[in-house]
């Protein structure tokens, strides 16, 4: 059965309230009656795919990828012709047309159709009405995320008219002017032909032209976008004018490269929204989740050391999610490409609503996700001194929470987690935040302390070196050098390879002037944690009088295998023969296996001590 996100908890009053609440809102778009509220918990667990799990006529293997605001808007200031739909889960026109788009892609070789849903909450807060309710602490409406989408966009058809209830799939290019080549539109569910539709969806992969030839889709990858908004906005903090500060938090330097082309192998990160990331805390499995921001000069400073590291580990994927809900950031273009004059934090969901004005009432997408992640632990467990305010299921006629969350009652506030945060996360485990990543005070009174930290300080610069201030009786410099060693703590995964013999195997015997022996082929399977890539070794004092296939495992995912054999030379003396066959890897990882032969002497020959 389709995995689907499904109440479990709000029942009526959810019900209730989505034909009573904010009229205006509702109104907006048409709704798939499927859909529900994406921040519940599910009875069925999902897959991890957002995408194949929230469209009933979309499977895995689909050329979608769900993007952020923040990732559109790299994609809009970049070169490239790509294909962008605007489309939500929740609307009956998506539903009736995402699974035909994505069979005329595949039909027509389109590997990439980026998906953005106007309904940045997955359900309610629909950035492209003026009038929308919901707006930040400060009081800036959710309508400039996408003013900030539409500065990139023709002004012409079909962005001038688009409705967020409409689907929208277009063909974007972008050189010195940006175009829209080619594009199609569903607007209403009910008139749907699905033939036509078809015709249709490929006259936009061929330019506009029926007959034309398919125009490849654009990839900007997770690494272009990472190193190109990172290193921009790490600069921007850290110029400083070309001076490093005395307090050690500024580096003053020109260009910050947070990411090199060389990390562009291997890269883990993924960046998600916010329903694509309550649709992977209900899926099953592991999974590393770090709580990062571009705008955030103290995630600048680890990001880089978290990419590293789990790649070195072993790790395909790590999640990305800021807890802002988009970003004011200011992409050059043409020569500029890799510029971000200014950013902003205004969105942020981690801000604490006023019911009063309602300013910050987009803080309930926080307080849900927050119900996921309990036992985490932050410094305002400990000191008790900070939380977050919210309606509770969104619902904006209902009142606040009130009771600080580290008290008793059912209006609880949620705690407050800084930015950068990283942590494990296991839905199936009783404490389903299995590693997290905080500083322990050396009080050793239940207290600790986040890693809010300066890339100066990681770096070690010589002002940061010199720079007065402590940290739990740390230097700046020495608390970074922990921040990172700490890391392992979540990265750094038991492993969970086994060997398909273990202890000590033995080959027959042979007599001397023995032919080639049979190898022995040795299987390494992997049930748990990314490995890490292995290496395979032979120690002992015997360890020459044996061959290995390959000394190397490339690191194996979760249920992945590989294997390798080992073999005694030939022409040994008489004699028995042992060495240990060891694998190991970065990650925690090592297994040995005992190898054992011997070789009989033949007749008036001595053997071989």
């Amino acid at each position: 059965m389709k995995a689907r996100l499904k109440r479990v908890a709000f029942g009526l009053m959810a019900l209730v309230w989505a034909l009573t609440a904010l009229p205006h809102v509702a109104a907006a778009a048409t709704d798939s009656n499927s859909q529900t509220y994406p921040w519940s918990k599910v009875a069925d667990q999902t897959t991890g795919d957002y995408i194949a799990d929230s469209y009933d006529k979309v499977s895995s293997g689909h050329v979608f990828e769900s993007v952020t605001q923040e990732r559109l808007l790299d994609i809009l200031s970049s070169k490239g012709n790509y294909y962008i739909v605007f489309a939500s889960p929740k609307l009956a026109s998506s539903q009736a047309v995402l699974g035909i788009i994505n069979e005329q892609a595949q039909k027509d070789g389109i590997s990439k159709i980026y998906h953005f849903d106007p309904f940045v909450d997955g359900w309610q807060i629909d950035i492209t009405k003026s009038d929308s309710p919901f707006k930040t602490a400060n009081g800036t409406s959710v309508y400039q995320l996408w003013t900030r989408i539409t500065e990139l966009l023709p002004a012409a058809e079909p962005i001038s008219s688009y409705d967020s209830k409409d689907t929208l799939l277009f063909s974007f290019h972008n050189d010195s002017t940006p175009s829209i080549s080619a594009y199609y539109s569903l607007k209403d569910a009910a008139e749907l032909d699905a033939k036509v539709a078809a015709s249709s969806i490929a006259k936009v992969f061929r330019g506009g032209d029926s007959k034309g030839a398919v125009i490849p889709s654009g990839i900007r990858s997770d690494f272009a976008f990472f190193q190109r908004v990172y290193n921009a906005s790490a600069t921007f903090f850290n110029y400083n004018n070309g001076v490093p500060d005395a307090q050690g938090n500024r580096t003053g330097a020109a260009k910050t490269e947070i990411f090199t082309d060389a990390d562009e192998e291997g890269f883990v990160f993924h960046q998600v929204n916010f329903a694509e990331l309550i649709n992977l805390l209900n899926s099953p499995g592991e999974h590393i989740i770090f709580f990062g921001a571009s705008w955030c000069h103290n995630t600048q400073a680890i990001i880089g050391s978290v990419a590293r590291k789990a790649k070195e580990y072993g790790h395909q994927i790590v999640y990305v999610y800021d807890t802002t809900l988009g970003n004011q950031l200011t992409f050059g273009t043409g020569a500029d490409i890799n510029k971000v004059t200014a950013s902003s934090s205004a969105f942020n969901s981690r801000n604490s609503v006023n019911p009063e004005n309602g300013n910050g009432n987009i803080s309930y997408l926080y307080g849900e996700l927050v119900k996921y992640l309990g036992n985490f632990t932050t410094e305002n467990n400990s000191k008790k001194n900070n939380s977050i305010s919210y309606y509770p299921n969104g619902d904006l006629s209902a009142a606040v929470t009130a009771t600080d969350p580290w008290l008793s009652g059912s209006d609880l506030k949620a705690i407050r987690l800084q930015l950068p945060f990283l942590i494990s996360y296991n839905k199936d485990e009783a404490k389903p935040v299995t590693r997290q990543w905080l500083h322990k005070n050396v009080a050793n009174d239940g207290t600790y302390t986040e890693y809010m930290l300066e890339l100066a300080w990681v770096l070690k610069t010589p002002n940061a070196l010199t720079a007065a201030g402590s940290i739990d009786g740390l230097s700046k410099v020495d608390f970074a050098s922990e921040a990172v060693k700490a890391l392992d703590d979540v990265l750094k995964l038991d492993y969970g390879f086994i060997l398909s013999r273990t202890g000590e195997y033995t080959f027959p015997a042979a007599a001397v002037d023995y032919t080639e022996q049979k190898a022995y082929e040795v299987k390494v399977e992997n049930h748990k944690a990314p490995t890490g890539d292995l290496t395979v070794t032979l120690s002992g004092p015997n360890s020459d009088a044996f061959l290995l296939s390959k000394t190397t495992i490339e690191s194996l995912k979760v249920n992945d295998s590989d294997s390798f054999t080992i073999v005694p030379k030939t022409g040994l003396p008489a004699g028995t023969y042992k060495a240990t066959v060891t694998i190991s890897g970065s990650n925690r990882a090592q297994l040995a296996l005992g190898v054992s032969f011997t070789v009989k002497e033949s007749s008036g020959k001595k053997s071989a001590k």
